[in-house]
């Protein structure tokens, strides 16, 4: 596979989650930092991650294997926790939430040599005053490479960390939230003034089975979702991380939104088709064009091929 964008790295939580719904129950490795890299990982060769994990933590082969050279450091708290429910229409209940290792995850983790103008770095949801001062030495150190930033409601209930979400959108290159996060970030009850309130080079707002809008100096552009790809999803967990990751791996070397979000609408839905990463684990694309082959090919009934054996 030839790889596309340049170096792609990932800061935040690697977890252990519990996931029930109505399909059973699972747990599985997860965090938001390591799901948007999975998805990245299906579009290029040059991921990387930066996160913390306890000495609880199993599953360090599956990280080394999938992502070499990363910064996982192993600390003596328990590893970062998530106990989700989800109701019959897959909405989450977070039943427990326990940071542990992703606490210790420090700016002074990220080399300073992955800081480049050809770097994209992706700052998954943390305590916003840890996502500030990572982008504040970020363009510190190069002032032009590539930052975007992915908010969570579990950071959202605080003024204060309200009011330093609204300066890193600001800041970044690319802000991600989604339209609950957005009208409670803006301090409104519709989306459109929100879209005028939260000021940011680009900003990304998801709409679930809707789509996407973004927003930038060109003006509005609205992306439909894929939502017939799925009737019945079978596991949402990092569904909005791998959004993201995919996001980012197809914008790095396209520089098209339109192209980049139905890439990554197409690679968070099939996400979903199956529990945890088993549905995109193995896929490897050299093209945003092979995406939609493959979503042709889901169609037919066929399995996935590389390019040239689908034009034989």
């Amino acid at each position: 596979m030839t790889a596309i964008g340049s170096g792609l790295v990932f800061i935040g939580h690697v977890s252990r989650d519990l996931v029930r719904n109505p399909w059973g129950e699972r747990l599985q490795i997860g965090g938001a930092a390591l799901y948007a890299a999975m998805a990245a990982r299906s579009l290029s060769t040059s991921v990387r991650i930066v996160s913390a994990v306890g000495k609880d933590f199993t599953q360090m082969d599956f990280l080394r294997s999938n992502f070499p050279g990363s910064t996982i450091k192993r600390v003596n708290t328990p590893s970062t926790y998530f106990e989700i429910d989800y109701d019959k229409n897959f909405s989450a209940d977070y039943k427990a939430v326990r940071l542990g290792a992703g606490s210790a995850i420090r700016v002074s983790d990220l080399p300073k040599h992955w800081i480049r103008e050809d770097s994209f770095i992706h700052l998954a949801p943390m305590n916003p005053s840890k996502v500030e001062k990572f982008v504040e030495t970020i363009r510190k150190i190069s002032p032009k490479t590539w930052i975007s930033a992915h908010t969570s409601p579990d950071y959202l209930t605080m003024t204060a960390n309200r009011r330093i979400l609204k300066r890193i959108a600001e800041k970044v290159d690319l802000f991600v939230t989604n339209d609950h996060e957005a009208l409670m970030l803006s301090g409104t009850t519709e989306l459109a003034s929100a879209m005028r309130t939260l000021k940011s080079r680009r900003l990304a707002i998801t709409l679930g089975q809707w789509g996407a809008i973004i927003v930038d100096g060109t003006g509005v552009q609205m992306i439909p979702a894929l939502s017939t790809l799925i009737a019945n999803p079978r596991d949402t967990t990092g569904a909005g991380d791998t959004w993201c990751g995919a996001l980012l791996a197809t914008y790095s070397v396209t520089k098209e939104w339109t192209r980049s979000v139905v890439t990554a609408c197409i690679i968070s839905t099939l996400k979903c088709m199956g529990w945890n990463f088993e549905k995109i684990k193995d896929l490897r694309f050299s093209s945003p064009d092979e995406v939609v082959q493959h979503v042709l090919r889901l169609r037919d009934g066929s399995i996935q091929l590389s390019l040239k054996d689908f034009t034989k």
